[in-house]
C-alpha cells in the first residue's frame, strides 16, 4: 500500500479528521451530507452555458445537463449513474461532474435510482435500465443524438453502467443490442470481494490492504454496502464482467482508478479482462489518492482528473 499524496494529507489537516464512512445507512448519508456541506464553498457555480432540466419518470428522478449553445447538430448523450454503494444518493459533486462533462458538448442525463436498504436488488438495476431506455427515447428533446448514447458511472454507478450495457446486449431491454456505443467508468465496482475470479485472486489485494481507516471508502464499508443492497456475490446482473458471453461484445471502455482505493483492483481486473477480450480500452490511474478523490475541488489532482475524464469520454465517443 502506497502513501497518501501531500495534497490529500493537507486536505485531511484542513478537515481536522480523516473522512471515513461508517455506521448504518442513515449515519453514512449524514456523514456524506456534512462533508459535502463543508466542501460546498469550494465548488464554483454551474455556468450559464449549461442548462439543467429535472423531472421524475416512474420510480426514479432524473437531472439533465445540456450545453446551452444553439447548434443544428445533435450531441452525444451520456447516461450517468452516481456513486454511493447503492445506498447513498447523489450530491453537489455529481452535479459538478455532470456539468463538467456536459461542457465538452455532451448531453448528460443523470439517473437517480432507488437506494438500499429501503429498496433491495434488483431495484437499482431496474431503475438504471429503465432510465437508459427513457434517455434513449427522449434524447432528441434535449438536443441529444440517440444513435450516440453512452453509459457513464462512478463507483457503484460504474457497476450499473456495465450492468445496463449487459442487459441491452442480451436483448433484455426494449433497445437494440448495439444501442450502447461506449462506457466510461470511474473507480468502478466490478466484483464482489467474496467471488474474485481465480486467475486474479493472488493479485486482487486492494480489499485486504484497505480494510479500515481509509478515507471516503474502506473495504469494510464496501462490504456493508453489498449487504445493505442485497447483492449476491455471484449475480452476473450486478457483476457482469463475470459473464463471458458478453465480454467480447462490449463497446469501447474508459477506466479511471485510484491507488488507495479498496476497489482499485476491480479496475485492474476490469482493464485486463477487457484487453483479453480485445475490447478497446483506455485507462488512467492516480497514485497516492483515495476513492473518488475529485469530490475535493481544492486538490491540484482534481483539475488533472477532469481534463483526463473529458479526454477519456471523448476517446470513447471517437471510437
Amino acid at each position: 500500500m502506497g502513501d497518501y499524496s501531500e495534497s490529500w494529507l493537507k486536505f485531511e489537516e484542513y478537515l481536522g479528521v480523516r473522512p471515513v464512512l461508517n455506521g448504518n445507512a442513515d449515519e453514512m448519508r449524514s456523514m456524506q451530507e456534512d462533508m459535502m456541506t463543508a466542501l460546498a464553498a469550494q465548488y464554483p457555480p454551474i455556468p450559464n452555458s449549461i442548462r439543467i432540466h429535472e423531472g421524475v419518470h416512474d420510480s426514479f428522478n432524473y437531472r439533465i445537463f445540456c450545453p446551452a449553445a444553439d447548434t443544428s447538430d445533435k450531441l452525444p448523450v451520456g447516461v450517468y449513474y452516481h456513486p454511493g454503494g447503492l445506498v447513498i444518493g447523489p450530491s453537489i459533486a455529481d452535479d459538478y461532474f455532470c456539468a463538467t462533462i456536459a461542457s465538452s458538448k455532451i448531453v448528460v442525463i443523470s439517473i437517480m435510482y432507488r437506494l438500499s436498504p429501503e429498496h433491495k436488488a434488483p431495484a437499482h438495476l431496474e431503475d438504471a435500465l429503465n432510465g437508459f431506455e427513457w434517455a434513449y427515447n427522449n434524447a432528441s428533446r434535449f438536443g441529444g443524438d440517440s444513435t450516440r448514447i453512452y453509459a457513464i458511472g462512478v463507483s457503484a454507478g460504474a457497476g450499473l453502467a456495465f450492468s445496463v450495457t449487459r442487459k441491452v446486449l442480451l436483448s433484455q431491454s426494449s433497445l437494440r443490442p448495439d444501442t450502447v456505443k461506449g462506457i466510461a467508468v470511474f473507480c468502478p465496482v466490478a466484483l464482489h470481494p467474496d467471488h474474485i475470479p481465480k486467475y486474479y485472486e493472488s493479485t486482487h489485494t486492494s480489499y485486504a490492504e484497505m480494510e479500515e481507516n481509509v478515507p471516503l471508502l474502506s473495504a469494510s464499508t464496501m462490504r456493508l454496502f453489498f449487504d445493505l443492497a442485497g447483492n449476491d456475490a455471484e449475480n452476473e446482473d450486478y457483476f457482469p464482467i463475470r459473464d463471458s458471453n458478453i465480454l467480447g461484445r462490449l463497446p469501447a471502455v474508459y477506466v479511471c482508478t485510484s491507488e488507495l482505493d479498496p476497489v482499485r483492483d476491480d479496475g485492474k481486473v476490469l482493464v485486463a479482462t477487457l484487453k483479453d477480450a480485445r475490447v478497446p480500452v483506455k485507462s488512467d490511474h492516480y497514485l497516492g489518492l483515495p476513492h473518488c478523490f475529485w469530490i475535493v475541488p481544492s486538490l491540484p489532482e482534481t483539475e488533472t482528473f477532469y481534463k483526463k475524464a473529458i479526454n477519456g469520454m471523448q476517446w470513447v465517443i471517437g471510437m
